[in-house]
């Protein structure tokens, strides 16, 4: 039998962050997950990327902007793994209609995999890797 997790253990951060603010159903709640500044790798770890820094405040205002980009969407949490020193492996996949982007009409699929770092119960740093496929 496995022992129950703390709270605020690294994979239960970013889960509750994942299903709370990342699918859109409550950014509101972003403080209970990230820290003051965080840093947004786009892109696979080892990968040369663009860094962006962001607050709990952008990134909620960030998802708001997606939903305005596709509208609601369905966000499906695939796995969420527990790596070495606090950090986190996830993978998604959310789906929405094209909304005044460059599909009006058509199906949006994205597929998210991130590694998350948690440092003190709040994610602090993020790689992340997300394809989207814009279906009929």
């Amino acid at each position: 039998m496995t022992p129950p997790r703390e709270p605020g253990a690294p994979e239960d951060v970013v889960r509750g962050f994942l299903l709370d603010v990342r699918s859109g159903a409550r950014p509101d709640r972003v403080h209970r997950y990230l820290a003051p500044r965080v840093q947004a790798h786009q892109g696979p770890p080892g990968a040369v990327h663009a860094v962006v820094e962001r607050s709990p405040g952008q990134y909620a205002a960030h998802v708001q902007e997606m939903q305005r980009a596709v509208g609601p969407w369905t966000f499906e949490v695939l796995g969420v793994t527990a790596a070495a020193a606090g950090r986190v492996e996830a993978a998604w996949r959310q789906s929405g209609a094209a909304g005044t982007g460059g599909s009006p009409g058509r199906r949006v699929v994205e597929h998210g995999r991130a590694t998350y770092l948690v440092e003190d119960g709040r994610i602090t740093q993020y790689w992340i890797d997300a394809r989207q496929e814009v279906l009929p």
